[in-house]
């Protein structure tokens, strides 16, 4: 006698959790109030950006008119085009690209000049003498681009002729020289903003698509959803990649920078969010692939499986805990130094993480009653619960390294 009236009240109690949900994913905060950003920082131009520009535009010139005072040439073209490549890059990366610039520019011209006089100028002995430049360049492990300039060099030398081979050195030398005098002068490159964008970025991919996945399941929801969400979960896969090399490029950056010290703390954070990142990123791939599992082997009623209010509150709130951890690691690193970190920002990302854990409680003992019910469709819901608590715990342990928790000595006997 009692069956119609608790059947209809755990419709209402669903009912009521879907709406608590849906309101939860409407609101601006806590999944997406961080990540405002302006039209520049969009665009990816930011005040490094523009300073690069500049150090080119001044790594170009001073080498052009250097090279025309220095060596009276009238058109020293490869010194600005050499100062322009070695300008790109790093203090300690342009250093290295110099060296290799000068190394590739006189290999080039040896082996254009001995080959080109041993076998002369034909279409088949232009191609001996690419391959010998460039397999020249893989054997002494020169960087790739250095690499590629031989056979240029040599084709160019065999072009113009010998008496173009000394000035393309000097050139060459004088073109690296400036880049990297410039480099030292003119803001020595630093990549953590980039990085710390570039982990923003992914931060942002793996909270959007967990807040589409919770909105999805907290209503009825169709196998083509579900498709829709693990692809786009797997898209996420190349910018986990990106925040990675962007960081290893930071630390790069770092390594013969003036004051690098202050910069050690912002770095330590972003790779180890980077890191934790990665880990949670595939793990929302299982989540995405759990739920197109989940359409793909239940029943359904008219091509839609019922709403899963509470796996969607578990999923708000998770995302809550991404987005916190990541204001508690990538956003601090807009500071300089340690020393502005808000202390409260890894107080909050625990927070959240928590309330997170309640709502796994909450639906655990839940699972227990519905394994008697439906069997099938109690794994799958376990499945989420299992895989969303190992986010939980990679976050946790990502604060933990970011921010170790001071132990507190025990108390002295008696």
């Amino acid at each position: 006698m009692d069956r119609p009236w608790t059947m209809a009240r755990r419709t209402a109690a669903s009912l009521r959790a879907s709406a608590k949900v849906t309101a939860r994913l409407r609101e601006p905060a806590p999944l997406g109030a961080w990540r405002r950003r302006g039209l520049l920082s969009l665009l990816g131009l930011d005040a490094a950006v523009l300073m690069q520009a500049l150090k080119i535009a001044v790594s170009a010139g001073v080498s052009w008119a250097l090279a025309q005072r220095l060596l009276g040439s009238p058109s020293p073209i490869w010194a600005p085009i050499t100062a322009s490549l070695v300008a790109l890059l790093t203090v300690r990366a342009s250093v290295r690209d110099a060296v290799q610039r000068v190394v590739a520019v006189v290999i080039g011209m040896a082996v254009a000049l001995w080959l080109g006089g041993l076998i002369g100028l034909h279409a088949w002995s232009i191609s001996v003498i690419v391959v010998a430049g460039f397999l020249t360049g893989k054997i002494l492990r020169l960087i790739p681009a250095a690499a590629a300039q031989i056979p240029i060099n040599g084709l160019f030398i065999l072009s113009l002729g010998a008496g173009q081979s000394v000035q393309r050195v000097y050139d060459t030398l004088i073109g690296a020289a400036v880049a990297v005098i410039v480099n030292f002068l003119i803001a020595p490159p630093n990549h953590v903003s980039a990085a710390r964008r570039s982990v923003a970025h992914l931060a942002d991919d793996v909270i959007d698509v967990l807040g589409e996945m919770a909105g999805g399941i907290a209503s009825p929801w169709r196998r083509e959803d579900a498709a829709a969400w693990l692809r786009t979960a797997r898209g996420h896969a190349a910018g986990s990649l990106s925040a990675e090399t962007a960081v290893e490029q930071a630390g790069e950056s770092l390594s013969l920078l003036p004051g690098r010290a202050q910069w050690t703390g912002p770095l330590g954070r972003l790779r180890q969010a980077a890191a934790t990142l990665r880990t949670v990123e595939i793990q929302v791939r299982v989540l995405a692939r759990t739920l197109r599992d989940t359409a793909d082997d239940l029943p359904s009623s008219g091509g839609r499986q019922v709403p899963l209010p509470m796996a969607a509150d578990m999923l708000t709130r998770t995302a809550g805990a991404i987005s916190a951890f990541a204001d508690a690691l990538v956003g601090s690193s807009r500071q300089p130094t340690g020393r502005g970190l808000d202390q409260q920002m890894p107080a909050a990302a625990r927070t959240a993480i928590d309330s997170a854990r309640e709502r796994i409680g909450q639906i655990s003992e839940d699972i227990r009653d519905m394994v008697a019910a439906n069997l099938e469709r109690a794994l799958y819901l376990g499945t989420l619960v299992l895989e969303t608590g190992r986010i939980l715990d990679e976050l946790d342990t990502g604060l933990d390294a970011a921010f170790p928790v001071a132990t507190v000595p025990d108390a002295p006997p008696g």
